[in-house]
C-alpha cells in the first residue's frame, strides 16, 4: 500500500508583489493644512476676464475698478475603510508570524494605494480645461510629437518642466520606449535610455502608471504641474499608525479586529487648473 506522507503548512504567507503609489507619492499639500478642520477655504483672485486700459493724459480722473476676491472650498471627501476580524484559533494554528500586520499590508498595497491613486488621477483629469485636450490618432500621428504638444499646452499656461509630471499608461509607455532603441550599431539608444527617456522627456518627469488607474482607456497622457494640485496630508493613513488600529479581545468575538482607515483627498487649485493637459486617442 502507498505510504502516507505528512503535510506541513509553510510559515510564509503568499501574496502579490507590493506596488508603491504611482500618482499620490508625487503630490504634496502645497502649503495647505487641514489640521482641526475638514474644509479649507482658499481665497483667489481672478483677472483673466479683465484687460488693461489706455491712460488718458487729458482726463481729470481715470476709470477705477474694484479689486475683489473669490474663494474655493476644499472639503475632504475621500473616506475609505476595511475592518477585519481574526479568530484566535487562526493565529494559534497558523505558523505565520505577525499575521495581522501581513493582512494589513496586503490591504494597503493591493487595495488602498491603488484606489487612492485612481481617485487622484480622476480628479486631476476632471479639472483639465477643454482647451487643454490634445487629440491624436495612434495609427497615423507621431507619438513623440503629440506628447510634446501635450507638454507644451501646460508650458503655455505657466507650467514649468521642473515641476511638471506626465503620467502615462504602461501600454503607451511601451510604444514610447520602442523609439529609444537603434539598430545602426551606434550607442544612441543606450545614451537616450541613460539620459532617462522615460525618467525625463522634454524636461518633464514621466511616470509609467497602471493602465487601470486612468479614468478612460483612451487617455494616453496626463501632464500636470504639481503646483496646481493639492494632496491633503491624510488624517488617516492605513500605511501608518494614523489609520491602522488592532483591537485585541473583541467582546463577543474570540479574537481581534484589525481596523484600516484612509481619509484624505486631492484638489486642484481653481486658478491653476490650466496647468493640466491630456492626450486622448480618437481611434480604438
Amino acid at each position: 500500500m502507498p505510504s502516507k506522507l505528512g503535510i506541513k503548512t509553510a510559515s510564509i504567507l503568499d501574496k502579490p508583489l507590493e506596488i508603491a503609489s504611482y500618482v499620490a507619492r508625487h503630490l504634496n499639500a502645497n502649503g495647505l493644512d487641514w489640521t482641526s478642520a475638514s474644509t479649507v477655504k482658499l481665497l483667489n483672485y481672478d483677472i483673466s476676464g479683465s484687460s488693461l486700459s489706455t491712460y488718458d493724459e487729458t482726463a481729470v480722473s481715470q476709470t477705477v475698478t474694484l479689486a475683489e476676491t473669490g474663494d474655493q472650498d476644499m472639503t475632504l471627501a475621500y473616506n475609505k475603510y476595511k475592518f477585519l476580524r481574526i479568530q484566535d484559533t487562526l493565529e494559534q494554528d497558523t505558523p505565520v508570524a505577525s499575521l495581522a500586520s501581513k493582512f494589513a499590508r496586503s490591504w494597503v498595497y493591493e487595495k488602498f494605494i491603488p484606489d487612492f491613486d485612481a481617485y487622484a488621477l480622476a480628479k486631476i483629469v476632471a479639472a483639465r480645461p477643454a482647451a487643454n485636450k490634445i487629440t491624436w490618432n495612434s495609427a497615423s500621428d507621431n507619438i513623440k510629437l503629440k506628447f510634446f504638444n501635450t507638454v507644451s499646452a501646460v508650458k503655455k499656461r505657466g507650467g514649468s518642466p521642473g515641476s511638471m509630471i506626465a503620467f502615462i499608461p504602461f501600454a503607451f509607455a511601451d510604444s514610447l520606449k520602442a523609439l529609444v532603441t537603434t539598430f545602426d550599431g551606434s550607442n544612441l539608444g543606450y545614451e537616450a535610455g541613460k539620459n532617462g527617456v522615460l525618467g525625463q522627456l522634454d524636461g518633464v518627469v514621466v511616470v509609467e502608471t497602471d493602465d487601470t488607474y486612468f479614468p478612460a482607456t483612451y487617455i494616453d497622457v496626463v501632464v500636470v504641474d504639481k503646483r496646481a494640485v493639492v494632496k491633503a496630508t491624510p488624517k488617516m493613513d492605513p500605511a501608518t499608525g494614523s489609520g491602522m488600529k488592532l483591537i485585541k479581545d473583541v467582546p463577543g468575538h474570540g479574537g481581534s479586529e484589525l481596523q484600516l482607515r484612509a481619509r484624505g483627498d486631492v484638489f486642484v487649485f481653481g486658478m491653476k487648473a490650466k496647468a493640466i493637459a491630456t492626450l486622448e486617442r480618437t481611434n480604438s
